[in-house]
């Protein structure tokens, strides 16, 4: 009898033990990958700094940054370990990607509903709508007064698919226009790279073409530099608000100081990049990489591209909803009242 009870007692021992260290593994971090995007591109500079901050902030973390894609990684991650994968997207794929729309219709027809925001980079691509003065009426200031004459234009824009042509083609459809009915008015719509376009209309061989891309870019101070009194197109403020509605862009004014044409600071689009993770990521591990990024903006900031981001205001238009525990963070720290 007594041996029986020393047996159940070295069980219950055992049992205890190995529960203790069963809980205690599952408190430790396992490796986190980091889906971020091409070498040389936004996304992995950034990426390996945060992740060295991560590192840094959490002894015993490891960190993989891989390449991945702005509409890839949404589809990695939602379908991930919850714990061991952070991602990053432009806004544009993160509302289409809430949305099933685009793209996702096929890979994800219902949505991605299960992603959650860290931050965003406040690094804005902006919506450039420019023409050869000649081209347009003196008096027309907007896109919508320049449909409303029945322009026959030549408009060359990036090649179909990309984020430009996307947002041409969203563009032109909120104010009633597709690309046939463009054309049926009398346009020629020609798809091109830039250094393309950029000679095309300095040559005179194209009128108009449409961006959404950090300023300063180079195709555009090309322009800028080459085509006197080169013509900046509002977009109206119902179209705006459409398109942050149903695309997800943010709406703003187009920087000022950047191109010497550009003489009034017009009502403009852009778009920004989400660092996300899964909803069920927990609470306390999102605190923490997102704390470990706030505790030192600049160092991020040290890259060129980097240098707006700004805590008081990258936990706002993040289109996916923040995750609680990085918004634990930024009221911790006073950048969110």
């Amino acid at each position: 009898m007594k041996a029986r009870k020393n047996v159940l007692s070295i069980l219950v021992m055992v049992s205890l033990l190995l529960t203790l260290n069963i809980s205690f593994l599952l408190a430790q971090d396992r490796p986190i990958t980091f889906h971020t995007g091409a070498v040389g591109g936004l996304y992995m500079e950034p990426g390996t700094i945060w992740a060295s901050q991560w590192e840094r902030a959490n002894p015993g973390l490891k960190v993989s940054v891989i390449l991945g894609g702005s509409f890839t990684n949404p589809l990695v991650v939602t379908k991930a370990d919850p714990n061991t994968n952070v991602g990053i997207a432009d806004s544009y794929n993160v509302n289409a990607s809430i949305k099933g729309s685009d793209d996702y219709g096929n890979r994800a027809p219902g949505g991605i509903k299960n992603l959650r925001a860290l931050w965003r980079f406040n690094v804005l691509s902006w919506s450039h709508v420019i023409a050869r003065p000649e081209s347009i009426p003196a008096n027309v200031k907007t896109i919508g007064e320049l449909l409303a004459t029945k322009p026959k234009l030549r408009i060359a824009l990036k090649a179909r698919g990309s984020g430009d042509e996307i947002l041409a083609r969203y563009m032109f459809e909120a104010y009633g226009y597709t690309y046939q009915d463009l054309e049926k008015m009398g346009c020629r719509i020609s798809f091109n790279n830039p250094a393309d376009i950029s000679g095309l209309l300095i040559d005179g061989h194209a009128d108009l073409t449409v961006a959404i891309v950090r300023a300063p870019a180079s195709y555009v101070l090309d322009m800028d530099a080459s085509i006197k009194d080169l013509k900046w197109l509002a977009i109206e403020k119902d179209v705006v608000e459409k398109m942050v509605r149903q695309y997800g862009y943010i709406s703003g004014f187009h920087p000022m100081g950047i191109y010497s044409t550009l003489k009034e600071s017009s009502l403009s689009l852009a778009f920004d990049h989400v660092v996300f993770v899964h909803e069920n990521m927990s609470t306390d591990l999102a605190y923490r990489l997102t704390k470990a990024v706030l505790q030192d903006p600049d160092r991020v900031k040290s890259i060129k591209a980097l240098t707006p981001f700004d805590p008081k205001v990258v936990w706002q238009n993040t289109g996916y909803p923040l995750h609680p525990g990085a918004e634990k963070a930024f009221r911790e720290l006073g950048f969110m009242k």
